[in-house]
């Protein structure tokens, strides 16, 4: 039985990819049941997509006015608003009811937004942190504005310390890096499992007859505020300084919902796509990706895919902290004045960019399978599944 505060189709957000590969492979040795919250009906292409992977799929819809309510209410019952935002009362009995018809071997829960559905069910179970949210919100606190820096203060503490008391009641943790785990400080961090995202190299391979029109590009959902953060420190912090040598240089931003100060990039050397219906055209039409990514948790998979593409990757430090590429083939900054440096050798020289993105193919096949870090959860997760611990709901 799995939980998911979002359907896992399309592939537009972190959390949906590594769920949907994570489903993909554990059906091919158990049956799924699939428990989704859904603001909107998926589509029904995006549900057969995952259905075929699916012994049953049952759709719990949140509506706006209990996602106000809950969300307000997180703040007196002392739990993160991230929590509240997603918990309803209605979907929980929901859930015990399905738990009790389906009588689940183990039940796997993604993200601590999902906990408090997961945490009384009396089977072997099992929570994905994924990231440590209360990073992010501890970065987000930092950056945002004076108003609102209270709240993001108050989720900072509330997060870190639901993060450690949750831990107690599953049976498994796991989470995609050894920073994010770091980062927990948890009791009994030995308990926790890294399993890292996978890349489909199979399907991220660059078409060679695809035409390079973009010197640079920044691909990612728009929406989210790290990546927003990450396109403005590119436009306005990064671009001028490249004009200085390059006034023509064409740079992409391209990804799902780009808010409306993104899409205001848009000019003679910045191209602003929104959706894309296959991103692999995004990569095979850039010779460098730039990722000036300062905020976050987890690992990029938009690195990771990038490199499988064969593209030279310009990032920061922080996002190589959960990757772990030496810098033979990956660039590393963290100043406008370093970047800008790091893309112009890049576009300068050729045979360095080869060299590079030989190495960086490389080395996603060798340490980023989808199949190597399912078949390792898949062994957590059979681990205690036959242990017997069911009682009535």
């Amino acid at each position: 039985m799995v939980l998911t505060s979002r359907f896992p189709f399309p592939l537009e957000k972190g959390d949906k990819l590594r769920i949907f590969h994570q489903i993909r492979l554990l059906s091919r040795q158990h049956e799924i049941v699939l428990c989704s919250l859904v603001e909107t009906h998926p589509l029904p292409e995006h549900i057969q997509a995952v259905k075929k992977y699916c012994n049953k799929i049952h759709l719990l819809k949140l509506n706006k006015a209990s996602i106000l309510f809950n969300a307000g209410l997180a703040l007196f019952k002392n739990l993160p608003i991230q929590v509240g935002y997603f918990y309803n009362k209605n979907i929980a009995i929901k859930i015990n009811q399905i738990a009790e018809k389906e009588n689940p071997d183990h039940v796997y829960c993604q993200l601590v937004r999902m906990a408090e559905y997961a945490r009384q069910l009396p089977f072997p179970k099992t929570l994905d942190y994924m990231d440590a949210f209360s990073v992010w919100a501890e970065r987000w606190a930092k950056e945002t504005s004076f108003a609102a820096k209270p709240i993001w203060q108050r989720e900072t503490r509330k997060l870190k310390l639901y993060e450690k008391n949750i831990a107690k009641d599953f049976d498994h943790l796991t989470i995609i890096s050894a920073p994010d785990r770091a980062h927990l400080q948890l009791d009994h961090d030995t308990k926790v499992h890294i399993t890292p995202n996978g890349i489909d190299v199979d399907y991220f391979t660059k078409n060679k007859n695809t035409e390079k029109i973009y010197d640079i590009s920044f691909i990612g959902n728009m929406g989210y505020r790290p990546n927003i953060a990450a396109a403005k420190y590119l436009y306005y912090k990064i671009l001028p300084i490249l004009k200085q040598k390059n006034p023509a240089i064409k740079i992409l931003i391209a990804g799902a919902r780009p808010t409306a100060e993104i899409k205001k990039m848009q000019d003679k050397n910045v191209t602003v796509t929104g959706w894309l219906d296959d991103i692999r055209d995004a990569y095979n039409q850039s010779k460098i990706f730039v990722a000036p990514l300062f905020a976050g948790s987890g690992l990029q998979n938009k690195i990771l895919e990038a490199m499988s593409m064969e593209l030279p990757c310009v990032t920061t430090p922080l996002v190589n902290n959960a990757i772990g590429a030496n810098e033979k083939i990956i660039s590393l900054a963290d100043t406008p004045e370093s970047f800008s440096e790091k893309i112009n050798d890049l576009l300068k020289n050729e045979s360095k960019i080869a060299t590079i993105k030989v190495g960086g193919r490389k080395f996603v096949e060798d340490n980023f399978s989808w199949d190597t870090f399912v078949g390792k959860l898949n062994e957590i997760i059979k681990s205690n599944s036959n242990k017997i611990i069911k009682k009535s709901i």
